[in-house]
């Protein structure tokens, strides 16, 4: 039986590490047909340890059971481009706010002054 360290370039990630190259292409090519300027990556790793046994057979010691931990890695690579788009505008003069049952109104304020040009009702 081989012994390795585990570490992100061994083998067993070999999955992970190809689905995130393809996520990486294709965010870089998403961005750059979109003109985004920014755009994420994530990277999610599920690990659960499971506590199995295992059957021991051997002519020395006889039949037995043994227990181990058997690790589970599931990955999951996500990715965001981030844009942003919007309009502009402004509302602006004199306006008063009420408020009535649980309806907003919004009314203008009439400059008290009067002036030659103010059409008379």
């Amino acid at each position: 039986m081989k012994t390795r360290e585990l570490l992100i370039t061994d083998d067993i990630f070999k999955d992970l590490r190809q689905d995130f190259n393809i996520m990486l292409r294709r965010i870089l090519h998403a961005m750059r047909s979109k003109g985004s300027d920014r755009g994420e990556i994530n990277l999610k790793l599920k690990i659960v340890l499971s506590h199995e046994l295992s059957e021991l057979d051997s002519s020395i010691f006889g039949s037995g059971t043994k227990e181990y931990i058997n690790p589970k890695f599931e990955h999951k690579v996500t990715s965001t481009i981030q844009m942003r788009e919007g309009l502009i505008g402004k509302i602006e003069g004199k306006y008063k706010l009420n408020s009535e049952d649980g309806k907003y109104y919004i009314q203008e304020i009439e400059n008290p002054q009067c002036s030659l040009f103010d059409e008379k009702d």
